[in-house]
């Protein structure tokens, strides 16, 4: 396990969201060969899914 420390909540969270866009175009998927993303619940991960969306609207991911 990697542990990453960063000053705050939302520092955070834009890291993870950048580590996940990373990691998906990384792997370019396709329609024959699909990125799955499990994701978890609660509260913790929101931050995360926010900054993903934001990334998604700059056109970083898709």
């Amino acid at each position: 396990m990697r542990v990453i420390i960063e000053s705050d909540y939302r520092s955070l969270s834009e890291w993870a969201a950048n580590y996940v866009a990373k990691r998906i175009n990384e792997f370019q998927p396709s329609s024959e060969r699909p990125f799955v993303l499990g994701l978890p619940t609660g509260s913790s991960p929101l931050g995360m899914y926010k900054a993903l969306i934001e990334l998604n609207r700059e056109g970083k991911v898709s």
